[in-house]
């Protein structure tokens, strides 16, 4: 007979995807969580999508991805998110992308689940979600309203949520200008493909159009006998896999397509000569950001741009724009947002190191269980301590060292430092941590290493990654490592060591 209560182990946390989509809204905010859904699948070992009146299409894109899908009934916003409580469980992480799912909805359903993340490109409302993803570039977190405590604003390309098809590889060959690509949106609600498709065929300088639209697309039949009745110069394609567009794409040195995630995907597959045709408001931010990071030229531009004798030099010109914009990084970013979001809080703060912790960071280094995790377990004399630390101290513009205190009492806690590798190495910087013997086992070493990595990489925004080496057998800072979002990589550390990494957002 057990005379205690046997510690139950909570349900794993699920991905949870509610956005709608359908030939006459268009697709983008589903097909934009399906490439989430693809990039965070190995960290959740469930994903439902729930939606309102699926059509077939949808349906389709689903199942082809694997993914449950819950088909909600018609309500009006709140009273939908009021009856969520009956789908979701406090474990599930949130995720929402639309125009409907205002503040007000936002609190009521982040109350029945761990975390709620949104997606957003219009900044039109407060959010009470713990993350806020917007793709475009040139936002600024003045523009948003963000209510809960600790919540993160991620803007920008570094963060656009891309399906790894898209994810070019080095030194990809430049495709001739003279094969456009036109998509303007899966659904094309406005029909435009039809009449822009026969403005480029009219130009010279135009070899050939690859015109594509998805599987919600209303008038095929009609667009299909048009096309008949066409010159060989254009094919039509419908629905096609993301590997065949993202081959299409790198086939195609020049694409006319709406400001969406469309276009971001043209940039990472190898790019080129891009053009916009916004075919929504909600697209004005990003046609604006990627005409004016360089990116992408207005669409009126076509008929100068398109039969230039310099079409090629521009098209590379734009390409290597798009390559330092699109580094094939995103998706390991938002992995690591969404775990480091999922950590709690620790009840610590930091300060910088000074001359005057000598002596608790000396007791912290020759700690038996410290010395028996380091790569070299001998104690660290006095001398030698004091001399590092000196040396540290001393060069700022190399080093990094922040002490963990007790919010509370402010009694010292931990330390994480950084060395940052001169410019002529590349931007990396490697860390170290330890906690005091009293703060062990707490869960405080993914927090500390959360919040050291943020610090450094305020004061030091050059940094693209950080590095961090343990013994392979520390099972205590391997764990740590991977809830704060440190992804495992190839090292050439010590002998029987692991690298952890932490990729930051480039600086445009």
């Amino acid at each position: 007979m057990v005379d205690r209560l046997e510690k139950v182990p909570a349900p794993a946390p699920r991905l949870v995807l509610r956005a709608d989509g359908n030939s006459q809204i268009g697709l983008g905010h589903v097909m934009r969580l399906l490439a989430l859904a693809e990039l965070l699948r190995a960290d959740f070992t469930e994903i439902i999508f729930l939606i309102q009146a699926p059509d077939s299409a949808i349906r389709l894109l689903l199942r082809q991805a694997d993914i449950a899908l819950v088909d909600l009934p018609g309500r009006a916003p709140l009273a939908e998110a009021a009856a969520l409580a009956d789908w979701l469980r406090p474990t599930d992480v949130l995720v929402l992308d639309g125009y409907g799912f205002t503040y007000d909805y936002q609190v009521t359903v982040r109350s029945f689940a761990a975390h709620l993340v949104c997606l957003d490109d219009l900044h039109a409302f407060p959010f009470a979600a713990d993350l806020v993803i917007n793709p475009a570039g040139g936002v600024q977190a003045t523009q948003y309203e963000l209510r809960q405590p600790g919540a993160q604003l991620l803007a920008g390309p570094a963060y656009a949520p891309l399906r790894a098809d898209f994810q070019s590889g080095p030194g990809a060959p430049a495709a001739p200008p003279g094969h456009v690509l036109l998509c303007l949106g899966g659904a094309d609600p406005r029909q435009l493909t039809r009449a822009t498709a026969a403005e480029l065929l009219a130009l010279p300088g135009v070899a050939h159009v690859h015109a594509v639209v998805g599987s919600a697309y209303a008038a095929w039949d009609e667009l299909r006998a048009w096309s008949d009745a066409q010159v060989p110069r254009l094919t039509l394609h419908r629905a096609l896999p993301a590997s065949q567009l993202a081959a299409l794409m790198r086939r195609c040195g020049a694409a006319v397509l709406s400001p969406s995630t469309i276009s971001y995907e043209y940039c990472a597959a190898g790019g080129g000569l891009l053009l916009t045709l916004p075919t929504a408001d909600n697209q004005r931010d990003l046609d604006r950001f990627l005409r004016a990071a360089g990116l992408a030229l207005h669409y009126p531009a076509a008929p100068n741009v398109l039969t230039a004798a310099e079409a090629q030099r521009l098209a590379q010109q734009l390409r290597q724009a798009q390559r330092r914009y699109f580094d094939g990084q995103q998706g390991l970013r938002l992995r690591q947002a969404v775990a480091a979001m999922q950590v709690p809080a620790a009840p610590l703060r930091l300060r910088p190191v000074q001359a005057s912790d000598s002596a608790q960071l000396l007791t912290w280094t020759n700690d038996p269980a410290t010395r028996q995790q380091s790569f070299d377990p001998a104690p660290v004399p006095l001398a030698r301590h004091e001399a590092w630390l000196t040396g540290q101290l001393t060069q700022p513009e190399r080093y990094l060292l922040l002490l963990a205190e007790a919010a509370d009492t402010g009694a010292p806690v931990g330390l994480i430092r950084f060395a940052v590798a001169s410019e002529a190495s590349g931007s990396e910087a490697t860390l170290s941590y330890s906690l005091g013997p009293a703060y062990r086992g707490r869960g405080w070493a993914a927090p500390l290493l959360l919040a050291g990595t943020r610090a450094l990489l305020a004061a030091f925004p050059q940094v693209a990654r950080v590095l961090g080496e343990v013994k392979a057998d520390n099972v205590a800072s391997v764990r740590a490592f991977r809830r704060a979002g440190f992804g495992e990589v190839a090292g050439t550390g010590p002998a029987g060591s692991r690298t952890f990494a932490w990729v930051a957002a480039p600086v445009a």
